[in-house]
C-alpha cells in the first residue's frame, strides 16, 4: 500500500510542477508584452563641415524587452482630466519624414536594445502646433508607449518660444 501512496503523491507533485510550468509559459508568452521606452524632443543635427544646423522633432523608441515588438506608427492624444470626463478625448495619427535618410521607417521590428529615432519636421507647422497631451508610439499587439509628459511640454514651450508669434 505503501508503494500507491508514493506513486500517487510523486504524481500530484509533477502535474503541480507541470501546471507551474503551462502558466509560466502562458504568462511569458501572452501577457508579458515588451516595454519601449519613449524619448521625445527637439534636437539639433550638427554636420561636420556644414553651417546649416536644422532642428528636427525628434521620436526615440527604445526596447527593454522581453522579446521583439514592432513599432508600426506614431500616435498623438489630447486628453486631459475633463476630456476624459466627458469622453472627448481628440486622437491623430502622425506621418514621419519618409523621406529624410537620417530617419527609420516604420514599421520597424526591434529586438530587445534595439532603438529606432523618427524625425519629424521642425517648423511653424509641425505636430508642436497643437497642444498634446500624449504623444508616443503604437506596437503591432496594440500596445500604446508614450513619451514623458515633461518632454512634451519642454518641446511645446521651446515651439512657443521660436515660433508662438508668427501664428
Amino acid at each position: 500500500m505503501e508503494t500507491a501512496q508514493v506513486a500517487i503523491f510523486i504524481s500530484i507533485v509533477s502535474a503541480c510542477i507541470a501546471g507551474i510550468s503551462l502558466g509560466w509559459n502562458i504568462y511569458r508568452d501572452v501577457i508579458i508584452k515588451p516595454k519601449v521606452d519613449i524619448t521625445f524632443g527637439v534636437r539639433t543635427i550638427v554636420t561636420v563641415g556644414s553651417d546649416d544646423h536644422p532642428k528636427y522633432v525628434i521620436i526615440t523608441a527604445t526596447n527593454f524587452g522581453p522579446g521583439a515588438t514592432t513599432i508600426s506608427m506614431i500616435q498623438a492624444r489630447y486628453a486631459p482630466l475633463w476630456r476624459k470626463l466627458i469622453r472627448k478625448v481628440r486622437n491623430a495619427v502622425i506621418i514621419h519624414d519618409y523621406e529624410n535618410p537620417l530617419s527609420g521607417q516604420l514599421p520597424s521590428k526591434l529586438e530587445v536594445g534595439d532603438k529606432i529615432d523618427l524625425l519629424l519636421p521642425y517648423d511653424e507647422n509641425c505636430l508642436l502646433k497643437e497642444e498634446w497631451t500624449h504623444i508616443g508610439v503604437w506596437d503591432y499587439f496594440g500596445k500604446s508607449h508614450w513619451a514623458k509628459v515633461r518632454h512634451i511640454k519642454e518641446a511645446r514651450e521651446r515651439w512657443l518660444r521660436d515660433f508662438g508669434s508668427q501664428t
